[in-house]
């Protein structure tokens, strides 16, 4: 049984909730200023709002979900619920984007004049700042916990401040030039961003699910690897990572002496696995397979007390991303079918 880091659950925990709590404050703030000004712009504004209450509640359950231990049912755990979470918020996002461009483009063909733009902006822009602070934090959150749907919920908010501040200054325009058609117009253009924004999320997502390799992580992985080398470890290769929400899951094969006891053996695992992920900073599963040494790897092999070695140590096998990631050095001694 794995158990996760008590302080980041609970981080992520309440960073969801902060999340939920300020996005309904500001919901009701934007709303307010459209109530006051009649702008599509900031109808648009608002109803981007509406997509980050219903997202982040449901980032919400998800990380309340994710935070479970692996179980016989879910041996690998809850946390793949915070990549459905992010896909659903950027599925959200982009159809908030399409239900503004509905209301504003018959706008932009007889656009209505505008009311008290001067107290709808100091709400719309006050509403900006908070969010943007609170995507900042989301963001750092996310990383720092391990939490796929934080970063998600993160990454919106900002970019809901960024809307909002591009709406002001489109407004202040329209306030100084009495322009009403800039309004719609400023809508669309918003609408046009979200859908950017949406495709992005749900792509990221969709990416995580199918557990594309993080090349930075796999890079750390086999920097934490040669810093932990020991000789007898001989010849690690097929590696491979996924991460489960805040979960990380490892597997490699691993040539070591084939004289090596079982006891030896096993120990090796235990201390690759407790060591790793100290140096890591991580918590997770790391499974090994793993290989007896052939005669073909004398020349690689560091331990000085062989007692079945047939010719000197005389090679250093270099560990990179790309060697430890394919086959073993001599692949010839192992069954093609090997994972």
């Amino acid at each position: 049984m794995i158990s996760q880091d008590l302080q980041k659950v609970r981080l992520r925990q309440r960073a969801a909730f902060t999340s939920v709590g300020v996005g309904v404050f500001l919901l009701v703030v934007k709303l307010a200023a459209y109530y006051l000004t009649g702008s599509n712009a900031i109808l648009s504004d608002a109803l981007e709002s509406i997509v980050n209450v219903v997202a982040s509640g449901f980032a919400l359950f998800a990380i309340l979900r994710s935070s479970r231990p692996p179980d016989r049912s879910y041996p690998y755990g809850y946390g793949k619920i915070e990549l459905f979470s992010a896909g659903f918020e950027g599925a959200l996002v982009i159809i908030a984007a399409l239900g503004i461009l509905w209301i504003s483009i018959p706008s932009y063909f007889d656009p209505q004049p505008l009311t008290q733009l001067d107290i709808g902006l100091a709400l719309i822009l006050f509403s900006g700042g908070i969010n943007y602070l609170l995507g900042l934090y989301l963001i750092r959150t996310g990383r720092n916990a391990r939490s796929d749907a934080l970063v998600a919920d993160g990454h919106h908010v900002q970019s809901d401040s960024y809307t909002t501040f591009g709406v002001i200054v489109g407004l202040a325009l329209v306030w100084l030039t009495g322009w009403a058609w800039l309004d719609p117009l400023i809508a669309c253009l918003v609408a046009l961003n979200l859908l950017r924004i949406g495709a992005k999320i749900m792509f990221s997502s969709s990416t995580g699910l199918l557990d594309k390799t993080d090349p930075e992580f796999m890079a750390k992985l086999v920097e934490g690897l040669q810093t932990l080398r020991q000789p007898g470890w001989i010849a690690p290769h097929r590696l491979r990572s996924w991460r489960s929400g805040a979960l990380r899951y490892i597997d490699m094969h691993l040539v070591v002496p084939s004289w090596w006891e079982l006891s030896t053996v096993h120990q090796t695992q235990n201390e690759i696995e407790a060591r790793l992920f100290e140096t890591l900073d991580e918590q997770g599963q790391i499974i090994i397979h793993v290989d007896p040494c052939m005669p073909d790897y004398c020349s690689m092999c560091a331990v000085q007390t062989c007692p079945i070695r047939t010719e000197s140590h005389t090679e250093e096998l270099r560990w990179t991303v790309e060697t430890l990631t394919s086959g073993p050095p001599h692949p010839l001694h192992y069954d093609e079918r090997e994972g």
